[in-house]
């Protein structure tokens, strides 16, 4: 009298009517489960790469001061943009070897640093001798961002040179 009759125990954990998945299609779905992995971490490589290799404007100041204090053509065209050296008429290593050479000792404090998009830009108080006496002057650097470095693209006197 019984209607329903228990159904004969199959595979423990399989369920009636449903085929059990082929080896090869695990296999499948694990390896592009790894190649997806790959290409995620290739990408998160390459973006903490180009954010970590940005440079830093502060070390292109650096370098400005150091090809200036060194007579560096080499470092100062490095450190500074084709329209900053046009506009300064230090263009060529001549002429920008014969300014240096007439320098003495050179000196600087960053007073403030405003990042705007694409520039740092620095407060500067400088400070050389000049005929004997200590000269301070107060500058505006415009570091600017492109090609994939920083380079001195405009300096602006804020307050002129004072012998102190």
């Amino acid at each position: 009298m019984s209607f329903a009759q228990p159904h004969p125990a199959g595979p423990a954990g399989s369920r009636p009517g449903k085929a059990k998945r082929p080896t090869w299609h695990w296999v499948v779905l694990g390896g592009c489960s790894l190649l997806a992995l790959l290409i995620a971490l290739g990408v998160a490589g390459l973006v903490g790469y180009q954010i970590l290799n940005r440079g830093n404007p502060q070390d292109t100041l650096e370098n400005f001061y150091t090809s200036m204090e060194n007579g560096d053509c080499r470092l100062f065209e490095e450190s500074t943009t084709e329209e900053y050296r046009q506009t300064t008429q230090l263009d060529d290593c001549a002429t920008f070897e014969t300014m240096t050479s007439q320098m003495g000792a050179l000196d600087y404090t960053v007073d403030e640093r405003v990042n705007r998009q694409g520039y740092a830009i620095f407060e500067v108080t400088e400070t050389y001798q000049r005929d004997g006496q200590d000269v301070e002057a107060q500058l505006r650097f415009y570091v600017r961002r492109f090609e994939g470095g920083w380079f001195v693209d405009g300096v602006e006197v804020v307050d002129a040179p004072t012998t102190g």
